[in-house]
């Protein structure tokens, strides 16, 4: 019951994400279309303009099919043009009257439009909408008047047609003997007129798209499906990639990998490691001569000589800095007891372990957790290729070797294990470092659905041997801010993949 509840509380953060995103992306827009007029208008115009285009079309096709039979006209008589002016002469009352109430509309259009705001609007833009409205308007005007002049023309017919007096003839002879134009000739005529004012409308249209607000608009109508399959993708992916390392990935590098032993062919049976326990504040009693080289913001009450160094080994001169190991405060012991305090200065959860080893062949330890070195162990590299590398991102291994001890420092404890001869696994992050005697190798971790809500990492060191190895109890704190995590994520694994 518990595992059902967890899954479907999975899925339903993940449903709720993804709604949660789409919901905010379409208010967002809702919100710039209220706070910019501009933008509100464009959408407008751009729905407009897609409307004007099919009706620019339709018109061009209308005057071809005219134009087709007027050429047809010319080869045989009209029968029963009578009926055709009266049907012309209403379409053309019925014209004449959209058309001025188009002409209103385009008014009251453009007293709207040529405000103050829309004048500076003109001014700062290269598209000026208050004269592309006085266009519209004047355009229109001139579809009424050859509208009308044709209405007349079709009433002047309509009259010859009506006259008792003439024969059927006589009637056809007026009819074209006045130089007026034909029926389908004064029709072509308001379609012409009438795309004329189609174009003009359009090509404003299409220039206010043109402009800054209207490319915002277009812009978002060709990338918004994109847009939101990526999210969608973004969304899904990290939790594909998630179950294919876990369930394909994962098995292959466990079987295949071959563990490392670091001291192979270097072990010293006379080799001593001892530890102390972790302490918040840690007390350090120097012999005389005994050296101890610490970072100097750990130091506190100093007994003794004090000088600066600034690396700790000048034959690994970029393994010292890239530890923290320069500009370190070297105490050295006297004839008397010389006592050293060293506490962390910025993290009250901190603690200090003291780590004393002799003839050793190596104590892997990464950098950033030593604080002090007592004496001077020498400092080694070891690299490893191969698939566990690929596993672990970790390529070279930093080792203190020889005699001397080390001061170490983890967040929440530090603590020594020892896997007493069986596999003992550990999560890679809070893994301090280990004695190169234990064999490690690395395997997937036990627990799916922690690792797939991304609160447990995909791969555990597993160390086998009899030696310890060292841990903190909790990995510290990175920065909150998502830019300094990104850049800190990307040089904690390169950091990494050295050994650091």
């Amino acid at each position: 019951m518990r595992l059902m509840s967890s899954v479907l509380g999975f899925l339903l953060r993940k449903a709720g994400l993804l709604v949660a995103l789409v919901l905010s992306l379409f208010l967002g827009y809702l919100l710039i279309q209220a706070l910019v007029p501009a933008l509100r208008e464009a959408v407008a115009d751009r729905d407009r303009l897609q409307q004007v285009a099919e009706e620019r079309a339709a018109l061009e096709e209308d005057l071809e099919q005219l134009r087709s039979a007027a050429a047809e006209e010319q080869l045989k008589a009209v029968a029963s043009l009578e009926g055709k002016i009266d049907a012309e002469i209403e379409d053309g009352r019925r014209n004449v009257t959209e058309r001025k109430a188009e002409i209103e509309r385009l008014r009251d259009d453009q007293q709207e439009i040529c405000s103050f705001r829309q004048e500076v609007i003109d001014f700062l833009t290269p598209f000026e909408k208050c004269k592309a409205a006085e266009m519209l308007v004047e355009k229109a005007g001139e579809t009424l008047d050859t509208i009308e002049r044709n209405l007349g023309r079709a009433e002047d017919d309509a009259a010859v047609l009506a006259d008792p007096d003439l024969t059927p003839q006589q009637k056809l002879d007026r009819l074209g003997e006045g130089g007026d134009q034909s029926l389908v000739e004064r029709e072509i005529d308001n379609k012409e007129s009438e795309l004329g004012q189609k174009k003009a409308e359009e090509k404003s249209l299409e220039e206010a798209q043109a402009s800054g607000v209207g490319w915002v608009v277009n812009q978002w109508a060709q990338s918004w499906k994109w847009l939101a399959a990526i999210a969608l993708l973004v969304l899904v992916l990290p939790g594909a990639l998630r179950i294919v390392s876990y369930f394909l990935l994962m098995p292959v590098v466990s079987r295949v990998h071959k563990p490392i032993h670091l001291a192979a062919g270097s072990e010293n049976e006379a080799a001593d490691l001892r530890t102390a326990a972790a302490q918040r504040t840690l007390t350090i009693q120097l012999s005389a001569g005994e050296v101890l080289s610490a970072r100097s913001e750990h130091v506190r009450p100093v007994q003794g000589t004090i000088r600066s160094r600034l690396l700790y080994d000048w034959s690994s001169p970029f393994i010292s800095y890239a530890a923290g190991l320069y500009g370190l405060s070297r105490i050295t012991g006297d004839e008397g007891i010389t006592s050293v305090t060293l506490s962390t200065p910025a993290d009250p959860d901190s603690y200090l372990m003291r780590i004393d080893f002799t003839d050793h062949p190596g104590l892997v330890m990464r950098p950033r957790h030593v604080v002090g070195v007592i004496g001077m162990p020498g400092l080694e590299t070891r690299w490893r290729w191969g698939i566990q590398s690929f596993a672990t991102w970790q390529v070279r291994y930093i080792m203190f070797t020889g005699s001397g001890s080390l001061i170490v420092q983890g967040s929440g404890d530090v603590v020594a294990t020892s896997p007493q001869g069986r596999s003992t696994r550990m999560d890679q992050n809070l893994v301090m470092g280990f004695d190169s005697r234990l064999t490690v190798g690395v395997n997937r971790t036990e627990v799916f659905w922690p690792y797939l809500w991304g609160t447990t990492p995909l791969v555990d060191d597993e160390f086998t041997g009899p030696h310890p190895l060292f841990w903190q109890k909790s990995d510290a704190g990175g920065p909150s801010n998502p830019i300094a995590k990104a850049f800190g994520a990307m040089f904690s694994g390169l950091g990494k993949l050295l050994g650091f």
